[in-house]
């Protein structure tokens, strides 16, 4: 019995993995480089999936954090559709490891990247229409960053 139920549960745990896809994309350049070597504008664009270990995302009144102690890939942090509006955007980021690129996205446009290792950077739009978007494209990257929307 205890034989069959030790071969239930591996054979469980075999086909529940099956369907897991890992993202991974190594730090080629560096730890003083965070330049992407991977990952391009149109992985970004796109979304190119991603995997994240020891990961968080806390939001008190507009102020949000998110914390990663490994991530690979590209996500999305911040997504939103304005019609006409204007979109202010301030950002604090901090890598800890591994190459990054944090980016604001309209539509299918990168129209800002975010300087990494610096606080409380502003950028606006003045009339937006679209999906915005902010995502963090990394290979092998911890961070924590920051952000407040208006």
């Amino acid at each position: 019995m205890k034989k069959l139920l030790c071969v239930l549960l591996t054979a469980f745990l075999l086909l529940s993995c099956s369907g897991c896809v890992t993202f991974s994309y190594e730090d080629t350049n560096g730890e003083d480089n965070y330049a992407l070597q991977t990952l391009t504008d149109a992985d970004i664009l796109r979304g190119a999936g991603s995997s994240t270990v020891l990961s968080s995302k806390v939001t008190i009144n507009n102020k949000t954090e998110c914390k990663a102690k490994t991530m690979s890939g590209v996500v999305t942090l911040f997504d939103t559709k304005l019609n006409n509006e204007p979109f202010t955007i301030t950002v604090s980021c901090r890598i800890t490891k591994g190459n990054a690129r944090l980016v604001l996205v309209v539509d299918d446009e990168i129209v800002h990247d975010f300087a990494l290792n610096t606080d409380n950077q502003t950028f606006t739009l003045p009339n937006v229409t679209g999906k915005v978007r902010l995502k963090l494209a990394g290979e092998s990257t911890g961070y924590a960053i920051t952000y407040i929307c208006e």
